[in-house]
């Protein structure tokens, strides 16, 4: 009988690494024979958080073909520096382990999400361990994207690949392997 990953891969699904655990990581990319996303990951190494991956588990990812996309969310890139230099930061160092072409943005507007979901009185939430009411100024919504440009520019990004991690590597990805079935 036909396993899972078999079935997905047949009919052209794609693996999303953000949610789980580091065995979960692990388990995907030994199986995988597609790439994998993290639609919303960021680096561990600046970071030490559970929802963020290894710099092992980014170059494997890459190594498949797969992208990591930062996530946005302030306390997943730093304890208490909220800032889009620390968002930065996790795009320079995912570029530098994966290359370039395996890094994206994925964002996860939390704010966004909790504010139509959350009743007033649980706004001061938990989520995945971390204050859910910490933000990047000016990156609590898709508005302040230009932001991340502004940053990458200042820290001498040429455009080409500027516009890579801002969209290109996902819509490369999914334009070349999201439903379309393996052979």
């Amino acid at each position: 009988e036909m396993c899972i990953r078999d079935r997905m891969e047949r009919i052209g699904m794609m693996f999303d690494i953000s949610h789980l655990g580091a065995a979960g990581v692990g388990h995907v990319l030994e199986l995988a024979t597609r790439p994998v996303i993290a639609t919303h990951s960021s680096a561990r190494a600046l970071r030490d958080h559970h929802r963020n991956l290894t710099d092992d588990q980014v170059k494997a990812t890459a190594a498949g073909g797969g992208v990591v996309c930062v996530n946005f969310f302030a306390p997943f890139l730093h304890e208490s520096d909220y800032t889009v230099d620390r968002l930065a930061d996790h795009i320079e160092h995912l570029a530098n382990v994966a290359g370039i072409d395996h890094v994206g943005l994925g964002p996860d507007f939390v704010q966004e999400v909790l504010a139509d979901t959350t009743p007033p009185c649980c706004a001061h939430a938990v989520i995945e361990g971390v204050p859910s009411d910490q933000y990047l100024p000016g990156l609590e919504g898709p508005a302040g994207l230009p932001l991340v440009t502004e940053a990458l520019l200042r820290r001498g990004w040429a455009a080409d690949d500027i516009a890579r991690v801002l969209g290109g590597n996902v819509h490369r990805l999914f334009r070349d392997r999201l439903g379309r079935p393996t052979a």
